[in-house]
């Protein structure tokens, strides 16, 4: 009976220490995954797409007329609130006119212009620093130079005259791309200054340069997929 009762007292002290003894075993299961490291998004950010705010066409029960203007665009993202980035940009025109018609209105001036420029993004999030989305509110300084053709009226047929205007703008904008696809908007406007054509009436009574306003709206395809997802091993 001593015996016994020996082997009584020694399975319920085993009883009582179970539970402190799987304790740090629960304890450390119940721990909760590491997250996984964020996806770096991409420096390079290459955009092709169309410059929406010079987009005209204008149809007619005779004739009809189309601008569509192509934008093309790098950006590098050299730190993770600034980026340089380039744009080329060209309006193709195309129509219909009826034959023996005068008056007909005429396209808008269609040009060709190549920008350069930086971004400053200032509402970049702390915490998304280390791997910075490409997209936000931004402020610009964006240098760019204009080609356009327009006619002159010298002579029976006329001819072509090419236009050349630099400019200097500093522009307020927001990229931002839509849910769940790889497209981008940006959407900007600002001031800035540009050149008077050389050939302009009161070039000699007018400074060399002028006060100018812009607004744009460009949608892109972008590089933006590995952005979004891991990359498989």
């Amino acid at each position: 009976m001593l015996l016994l009762a020996h082997w009584l007292r020694v399975f319920a002290l085993g009883v009582g220490l179970l539970p402190a003894l799987t304790a740090p075993a629960q304890a450390q299961t119940a721990l909760p995954a590491t997250p996984p490291a964020p996806v770096p998004s991409p420096k390079l950010l290459l955009k092709s797409g169309l410059r929406l705010t010079h987009l005209f066409y204008l149809p007619d029960a005779r004739s009809w007329q189309l601008l569509l203007p192509l934008s093309l665009g790098l950006e590098y993202r050299l730190s993770p609130r600034f980026s340089a980035y380039t744009q080329a940009e060209t309006d193709i025109s195309a129509g219909r006119a009826p034959r023996g018609r005068r008056g007909f209105p005429l396209l808008p001036t269609p040009g060709t212009s190549v920008s350069l420029g930086a971004r400053y993004y200032f509402n970049q999030p702390t915490a998304s620093l280390a791997s910075p989305e490409p997209w936000g509110n931004y402020l610009a300084l964006e240098a760019s130079t204009e080609l356009a053709q327009i006619s002159s009226r010298r002579g029976r047929r006329g001819r072509g005259v090419g236009r050349v205007t630099p400019a200097l703008f500093v522009l307020c904008g927001t990229q931002h791309r839509s849910p769940g696809h790889r497209l981008l908007f940006d959407l900007n406007a600002g001031l800035g200054i540009e050149a008077l054509p050389a050939y302009s009436t009161d070039a000699g009574t007018r400074p060399p340069w002028d006060v100018a306003a812009q607004v744009n709206l460009r949608v892109y395809l972008a590089n933006l997929r590995h952005a979004d997802k891991p990359s498989r091993p």
